[in-house]
């Protein structure tokens, strides 16, 4: 392995939402350092990040990234009640989009690859050529969180259910060093996450269950309006003050359709030359896939009870993202025993929540002081 400045860098970027911007400063200190980024992998925030860079507009996504405030994210989300996920995503691809403007895979100035989840097929999926705004809003379709993608007739998710540190598509790039990024890293115990306030007692738990199925009467809930709560549940993004803004918007009118989703909700992307995006299975080709999701019902009522009145309470959403982190960090582990990086940086999972997108400056740092000491301590 060549040593010093101006190696070739094979860059691997994998999933966890906003911690995702610690990408952004792990690039920024690889320039400063003088190194050069010969190709470029990711799954899900880390497709986002590693397309921009690719595309040579990161510039401008970092700039806008920096400016978000938390009203701003709010303002970008659209509330999905079908169709397999809370949030469309419509709004952020349309920013996305624009920043990549039209722009294929194949035609950028580094070599890039995005890599997404065949939902029915269980294959992973890498798109390496064909419109970049497809792959990228394919590969971060998070389960539960943001609405599955349909492409060429697949239904296709974050990239960071089978693969979320994608080392493998870099295997073709001549590069002196391979550099992966992972946002699922062991927590550094300096922010407070959502277990701490859970009631670890049997006794007070079974308590608590029994409360939180009574209405204002005490009387036991049925079990359709519960399954109504669980079904509404998925709104719930990480904090109080989101779930207020998710219940407004749907007492203002409801949940408003979208040109682009098929009949059963599912994000329909690209109809015109989308289908054409290049998916290339990791493993053997697989049948066909189901070209819909079925169709969730949503039944808002309030909570005589409510989860806000609860703030340090383990919520389902938070049992969602908790449970997918344990996923990736396990599935990064198997895969990263086989194939190991030359330099590994590890983003603490409780650096920040997967829904924090304000924090960019934050994490930014974060990302650039990590990468300078994983490169120091690599002798780079």
């Amino acid at each position: 392995m060549q040593e010093g400045y101006g190696m070739k860098i094979a860059l691997a970027l994998g999933s966890g939402g906003a911690r995702g911007y610690a990408h952004i400063g792990v690039i920024r200190e690889l320039e400063a350092r003088g190194h050069e980024v010969v190709g470029v992998s990711g799954a899900s925030m880390g497709a986002v990040v590693g397309s921009l860079f690719a595309a040579g507009k990161l510039d401008h996504f970092e700039e806008w990234v920096r400016g978000l405030s938390q009203r701003d994210v709010l303002r970008l989300l659209d509330v999905s009640f079908a169709g397999g996920g809370a949030i469309r995503a419509n709004k952020v691809m349309a920013v996305i989009g624009s920043m990549l403007d039209e722009v294929h895979i194949e035609d950028m100035r580094i070599p890039f690859t995005a890599v997404a989840t065949d939902l029915r097929a269980r294959r992973e999926v890498w798109f390496t050529r064909g419109p970049a705004d497809v792959a990228v809003r394919a590969s971060f379709a998070i389960p539960s969180v943001i609405t599955p993608a349909l492409v060429g007739g697949r239904l296709i998710i974050d990239g960071g259910v089978t693969n979320p540190v994608p080392l493998e598509p870099l295997a073709p790039v001549e590069s002196d060093l391979l550099l992966a990024v992972s946002l699922t890293g062991r927590r550094s115990g300096t922010r407070a996450t959502a277990f701490e306030g859970a009631e670890a007692e049997e006794n007070s738990a079974d308590a608590d269950a029994k409360s939180s199925r009574k209405g204002a009467s005490g009387m036991i809930r049925p079990a359709g309006k519960l399954t109504g709560r669980i079904r509404t549940a998925a709104a719930d993004v990480r904090d109080a003050e989101l779930v207020r803004f998710i219940a407004a918007r749907w007492g203002q009118g409801g949940a408003e359709g979208i040109a682009g989703e098929d009949d059963n909700g599912a994000v329909m992307l690209d109809p015109g030359d989308g289908a054409g995006a290049a998916v290339t299975e990791s493993t053997e080709a697989s049948e066909g896939v189901e070209e819909s999701v079925a169709k969730g019902e949503a039944n808002v009522e309030s909570d005589d009870h409510g989860d806000e009145s609860l703030p340090g309470t383990l919520r389902i959403f938070d049992v969602v993202v908790h449970s997918i982190e344990v996923m990736e960090s396990i599935i990064t582990a198997y895969r990263m025993a086989a194939n190991r990086p030359d330099v590994l940086i590890e983003v603490p999972t409780d650096a920040c929540t997967a829904f924090d997108f304000q924090r960019a400056d934050e994490m930014i740092a974060l990302g650039r002081r990590l990468t300078a000491d994983a490169l120091d301590r690599a002798g780079l």
